[in-house]
């Protein structure tokens, strides 16, 4: 298979993938599982499914101290994006939720703005615009508007996760993306675990059933594993950017299994709100406001280390 074909149907599958997460994690919510323990038994079980992928990689699980302290800020940034996701689908809409989430790049040349004084362009204006105007849809969407607690949980979501992207790009990890995965993953674990020691409405509860087994596994293999492994495949066949723009079929599977599994209504508002985000978000991503930077990296190769510039790409995700 050519690499670019390999790409393409990579980047879609793990959009697709990704977007399974609300049908399953809302699965979990009907058998009385809660969002921490959905995440803390998804991320521990994905945990296990990464270590078999590390040793056929020869990966050790070590890691130095730099890069342990360089990861944290990301790490505890990632972890609380995918938290306040799962509390989210709690209050509103699930495919809602998958939708606001999907500002995260819009969120990112926000920050880039003000905290790295990049310029603003026209396109970004638009982009801002567009969003705005698509959430005010999805509020008359929704009977009665949507939920306050809900949407900024979802904004939460997309504003960590903005943090997060930012911050795994401005780090000079010498680490493969399968270690870095399994360090995420790692931190999302400790995260959820203080969460639920916090708080006083969530405790770990264990796992009876054997539908509740199937969602937690499903749940830790489709949209994690899988997604993140399709996700390398497609950013090294064609690129972060166009990636990033078929990653528009995550929202768009979220609010299609939602219809599909939970008999929640598309209106005109949802399908306009839902049209007029993913739009802003394509301008953004499209526009390639992130361009490619040169870095200083080192390579081992020969036994010797040398020093070598290396043109570094943008990356949406993990």
């Amino acid at each position: 298979m050519p690499t670019r074909v390999k790409g393409l149907l990579s980047a879609m599958l793990s959009a697709a993938c990704y977007g399974c997460s609300p049908v399953l994690a809302l699965g979990l919510y009907a058998l009385n599982f809660d969002a921490a323990n959905a995440l803390f038994y998804r991320y521990f079980i994905a945990a296990l499914m990464m270590l078999p992928i590390l040793a056929l990689k020869k990966e050790t699980l070590t890691i130095s101290m730099a890069d342990l302290k360089a990861l944290a800020f990301p790490g505890i940034f990632f972890a609380l994006s995918t938290l306040t996701y799962f509390v989210s689908f709690n209050y509103m809409n699930a495919g809602i939720s998958a939708t606001i989430l999907f500002l995260y790049p819009v969120f990112t040349a926000l920050i880039m703005v003000f905290a790295y004084h990049e310029k603003i362009s026209w396109f970004m204006i638009l982009a801002m615009i567009l969003s705005l105007a698509g959430v005010i849809l999805l509020h008359h969407a929704e009977v009665g508007g949507l939920s306050l607690i809900g949407t900024l949980l979802a904004i939460a979501s997309a504003l960590t996760y903005a943090l997060y992207i930012v911050g795994i790009n401005r780090t000079h990890l010498l680490i493969s993306n399968e270690k870095l995965t399994f360090y995420l993953i790692l931190f999302s674990i400790a995260i959820t675990g203080i969460y639920m020691l916090c708080s006083p409405t969530s405790a770990i509860a264990i796992p009876d059933e054997p539908l509740e087994y199937l969602f937690l596994c499903l749940l830790a293999l489709v949209p994690t594993i899988i997604s993140l492994e399709l996700l390398n495949v497609a950013i090294a066949g064609i690129g972060t950017t166009l990636t990033a723009i078929l990653g528009a079929l995550e929202p768009l599977t979220a609010v299609a299994l939602s219809v599909l599994f939970f008999d929640e209504d598309i209106s005109f508002n949802l399908a306009m709100g839902i049209g007029l985000i993913v739009g802003g978000v394509l301008i953004v991503i499209g526009g390639e406001r992130f361009k490619a930077r040169r870095a200083r990296v080192f390579v081992k190769r020969f036994n010797f280390i040398i020093r070598k510039t290396v043109r570094r790409r943008w990356r949406w995700k993990s």
